[in-house]
């Protein structure tokens, strides 16, 4: 086992406790409402229910493989070319998973942080951060979640300690108004938000198995995905038909409320602390990107495949930073297809498709 990638079974559920969340808190709310309105709870169920079964799916693998990372099952049963093509598709996955992101937090930015529109340049240093990331191992992250749970939850409880006392939840009912179509239209669309699960096939051979980790890591994500459900709803008990207006749902429905008015905007510790953690929820998906090409193409380090996924997404926020609503629409009716099968159909075939006679180590 690689030390450089060697994670704690304690840092991956810090992992989803941290950045699961606080992707969820700026457009998410506001894009299930224009599809499920009152009803976008259940459409980010059924999104939470998917993420969880790939973990699930992910955690039986790692039982039947201990110890083996998942290009190493990969290639035990599609050979060293069948791996190499579902890894470059990885990449690809994991590189249209970070532009819907990245475009979110550069306007997330400058439309909060700031009173008189930036340069469009101040969001760019985050891809020197990036970079420097990406050519290191996955412990870089493991340390970053010990330190980013805590951080997290500090700015969620602020954050729902303002917006649940401050909500109608008469806007809620009744429970299920809207047809069903609605809320399965809602979770498919926004699948986007919904893909953190596959992080776990990347996880494997990564870390020491111990007794009940995956129970431990289940109740993590489940309770990452509790936290964000209470959000969404909150978000619309404040805002109700109007909430698929309310482009960034954190800042908006945080300073609706009474005592944000009368202490002064005391919600901004809320939003300083969460954009820490987006910051690095932002960054892994670019991450996984670089290490699948890294496979791929077998390069010695990882400053080549670094270069070309932040270089990509670099020129993708230079010309499409304010292109929101356009990123959005491509992202629900092109990208959530390709998000949606790669998901699930990958994942199956790691669970389905039975290993080959030749065994194969990890080197």
């Amino acid at each position: 086992m690689n030390e450089k990638n060697t994670l704690k079974v304690r840092q991956i559920c810090f992992l989803y406790l941290a950045l699961t969340p606080v992707t969820k808190l700026s457009i998410y709310p506001c894009f299930l409402s224009r599809y499920a309105d009152e009803s976008l709870w259940l459409s980010a169920l059924i999104g939470f229910a998917l993420e969880f079964l790939i973990i699930c799916a992910a955690l039986y693998i790692s039982t039947k493989h201990p110890d083996k990372t998942v290009y190493t099952i990969t290639k035990e049963r599609l050979g060293e070319v069948g791996a190499k093509i579902v890894f470059f598709i990885y990449a690809l996955f994991f590189l249209a998973k970070a532009t819907l992101p990245l475009i979110e937090q550069k306007t997330y930015i400058e439309n909060t942080l700031y009173e008189i529109m930036p340069s469009p340049f101040i969001f760019y240093p985050f891809f020197i951060v990036s970079v420097f990331a990406c050519l290191k191992g996955m412990k870089i992250f493991g340390r970053v979640a010990d330190i980013a749970v805590f951080v997290t939850f500090s700015g969620l409880i602020i954050a729902l300690g303002l917006t649940i006392p401050a909500g109608d939840y008469s806007n809620l009912l009744p429970l299920f108004k809207k047809p069903a179509y609605n809320v399965v239209n809602g979770a498919f669309r926004s699948i986007m938000w919904h893909s953190d699960g596959v992080y776990m096939l990347m996880f494997l051979g990564h870390f020491k198995q111990e007794k009940n980790y995956g129970k431990k890591i289940c109740l993590s994500y489940a309770a990452a995905a509790a936290v964000s459900v209470a959000f969404l709803v909150s978000y619309y008990a404040i805002y109700g038909p109007i909430a698929k207006s309310q482009t960034f749902a954190l800042p908006t429905a945080t300073v609706f409320t009474i005592s944000a008015t009368n202490v002064g905007r005391f919600d901004f510790f809320s939003i300083f602390l969460l954009l820490f953690s987006q910051i690095f929820a932002t960054i892994f998906p670019l991450f996984a990107s670089t290490k699948c090409l890294e496979r791929v193409f077998g390069f010695k380090s990882a400053k080549i495949p670094a270069v070309i996924v932040n270089g990509i997404t670099f020129l993708y926020t230079l010309f499409f930073g304010k292109k929101l609503l356009s990123v959005l629409d491509f992202n629900a009716n092109v990208l959530s297809v390709f998000i949606l099968f790669t998901l699930v159909v990958f994942t199956l075939l790691f669970v389905m498709v039975p290993r080959s006679k030749n065994e194969v180590t990890e080197g």
